[in-house]
C-alpha cells in the first residue's frame, strides 16, 4: 500500500493541509486567511480525514513546513506534526518552504531561483539546480531587498518562482522572452512539503522526544530586541 502521508505547510498566509496517498493527493484544504492557525488546524486535519474516508492511525508519516515565514505559524504547524507523530508513533520531516516552493515550480531541469516574500520590503532568496525531481541547493537561503538580489544574480538560463518574484518582477527585472524568466507554481504547499518528505527518508525523525528546526532567516522581533540592549 503507498504511504499515506499528512503534510500542513502554515508559515504563510497560504495556509495548506494535504492528504497523499503515495505521490498522489487525497484531500486538500486551502486558506488564505487563518488568523486563528492553533485553534483551527486540528479541526481542518479532522475534516480532512473524514473526506478522504481516513483515521489517524492509518497515517505512516506526518510532513510540515519549516518555514521561512511568519514565526507564529511555522510554531503552531510544526508543533501540531510533532505531537501528531509523537502520538501515533510515525515519522516526522520538516521541508524548507524554499524546497517545497522549488518542486512546486516543475521545472524539468535547470537553474531555479526561488523569491518568497518577507514584507518589510525584503524576499527570502534560495537558488537551485533543478533535474527532473532532484533539487541540488546552489545558494543557500538569505534575506534580500529586491535590489540588493537583483545585483546578485547571474540571470542568463535563469527561472525565478515565488510570490517575492512575482511581487518584485520589475525590480528583479524579469521579463517576457529574456532573462530571468518567471514561472508561477502553486504557492499553496503542503503537498509539495508531503511529496518532498516522502522523497528524503534520511530527513525523517522517530522516537519519543521529537525535535525540529524552523527554518528562521529573519530572527523573531524579540531576539532582535535582545541584541539592541546588549
Amino acid at each position: 500500500m503507498p504511504l499515506r502521508i499528512l503534510s500542513l505547510d502554515t508559515a504563510t498566509d497560504r495556509v495548506s493541509v494535504a492528504l497523499l496517498e503515495g505521490d498522489e493527493i487525497k484531500a486538500e484544504l486551502r486558506m488564505t486567511s487563518f488568523e486563528n492557525r492553533s485553534a483551527r488546524l486540528l479541526p481542518s486535519i479532522a475534516y480532512l480525514l473524514r473526506d478522504a474516508g481516513w483515521t489517524l492511525k492509518d497515517l505512516g508519516l506526518i510532513a510540515a513546513g519549516t518555514g521561512p515565514g511568519s514565526f507564529t505559524g511555522i510554531r503552531v504547524g510544526m508543533a501540531t506534526a510533532l505531537g501528531l507523530a509523537q502520538a501515533l508513533s510515525v515519522p516526522f520531516a520538516g521541508i524548507s518552504c524554499l524546497d517545497a516552493l522549488a518542486l512546486a515550480a516543475a521545472l524539468p531541469a535547470g537553474r531555479l531561483g526561488v523569491a518568497m516574500d518577507a514584507r518589510r520590503a525584503q524576499v527570502y532568496y534560495a537558488e537551485y539546480q533543478v533535474q527532473g525531481r532532484r533539487l541540488r541547493q546552489v545558494r543557500k537561503p538569505s534575506m534580500l531587498t529586491p535590489q540588493e538580489l537583483a545585483r546578485s544574480l547571474r540571470p542568463a538560463g535563469l527561472y525565478m518562482a515565488g510570490d517575492g518574484a512575482l511581487l518584485y518582477r520589475r525590480e528583479l527585472a524579469i521579463r517576457t522572452g529574456g532573462w530571468p524568466r518567471l514561472l508561477q507554481p502553486d504557492l499553496f504547499l503542503a503537498a509539495s512539503v508531503g511529496r518532498l518528505a516522502a522523497m528524503r527518508k534520511r530527513s525523517w525523525h522517530t522516537g519519543p522526544f521529537l525535535q525540529a528546526k524552523p527554518t528562521y532567516i529573519r530572527p523573531p522581533d524579540a531576539l532582535r530586541g535582545e541584541r539592541r540592549k546588549s
